[in-house]
């Protein structure tokens, strides 16, 4: 049985630059979640509503600045846009969870596995050969992770690890989706993500005693890393092959932990450093070898 996806069309040079530099914005601004959900202490759900609520504002404006496109327009409601949006609201609150019980470094780490994933998803939805040497790769990631639990691994980095994973699923599935259908506008789906997020999180919000710092730091997180970083994925992903999209994506594991460890002093342990190093350098050598073949 053939599959419906249809195949990856090669962009021109300057819509390849221009994406390019939309990712490397994307990782760039995605690298400060830890760092965010690190200096709030709002309960989680708190946090999330905040965060959703300016995702969704950020997102609005970019739309209307740099788009034509209207929210009610019949196209953000086709089953790709919906599927982003399902995904971003699932990826987006699993990783926010992920990094308040788990360590920085481990769940970036997991997170780095995203190229290894889509070359999972191109082997079973585009019956994509990949190379026995890709698969080795794959091996090394899980030796590096080996190494990264080797000092004992908690509950919280267990339960942080697990949902780092569910996010890394999520967001190699909308770069594949993004790139397949062109033609759909998934700007929108990013907002309705957005909302959606804080939909879900505000039956459970506590009613906290308002702290101005703690507000204002939630908001930021939510136009940084959602109303930037995501607008950069769903703009720049249609513009790179996956792959590529992948490999500029896992930039933001190694800064992740820099800015934890720069502003707020926490810094990885030895045995979290070296595995970590093991996973990305495993990593970026099954993308190049996944590319080439």
């Amino acid at each position: 049985m053939t599959s419906t996806i249809p195949e990856e069309v090669e962009p021109q040079a300057d819509e390849r630059l221009s994406g390019v530099l939309l990712m490397l914005g994307s990782a760039v601004s995605f690298s400060t979640i830890g760092l965010f959900t690190r200096a709030v202490s709002l309960p989680l759900a708190d946090l999330l509503f905040i965060r959703g609520l300016f995702g969704t504002l950020a997102i609005w404006v970019v739309a209307r600045l740099f788009t034509r496109r209207r929210v009610l327009d019949r196209a953000n409601f086709r089953w790709p846009s919906l599927c982003v949006a399902g995904l971003f609201t699932l990826g987006m609150t699993s990783l926010v969870a992920a990094y308040r019980v788990g360590t920085v470094v481990n769940v970036s780490v997991v997170y780095a596995m995203i190229p290894l994933v889509i070359g999972l998803f191109q082997l079973v939805f585009l019956r994509r050969r990949t190379s026995p040497v890709f698969w080795t790769c794959g091996l090394g990631v899980v030796a590096g992770v080996a190494i990264m639990t080797g000092g004992g691994l908690s509950t919280g980095d267990a339960a942080g690890m697990a949902l780092a994973l569910l996010m890394t699923v999520c967001v190699a599935a909308i770069i594949m989706i993004t790139r397949a259908h062109r033609d759909t506008p998934m700007l929108i789906a990013s907002g309705m993500a957005c909302l959606l997020s804080s939909a879900v999180a505000a039956p459970f919000v506590s009613g906290y005693r308002f702290d101005p710092r703690d507000f204002a730091v939630s908001a930021l997180f939510g136009a940084v890393t959602l109303g930037l970083g995501r607008v950069f994925l769903i703009l720049g992903s249609g513009r790179v092959p996956s792959g590529d999209a992948a490999l500029i994506d896992v930039l933001d594991a190694p800064m992740t932990p820099i800015w934890t460890w720069a502003v707020l002093g926490e810094a990885p342990s030895k045995h979290g450093a070296v595995g970590g190093c093991v996973v990305l350098l495993a990593v970026l050598a099954g993308v190049h070898v996944n590319r080439e073949h």
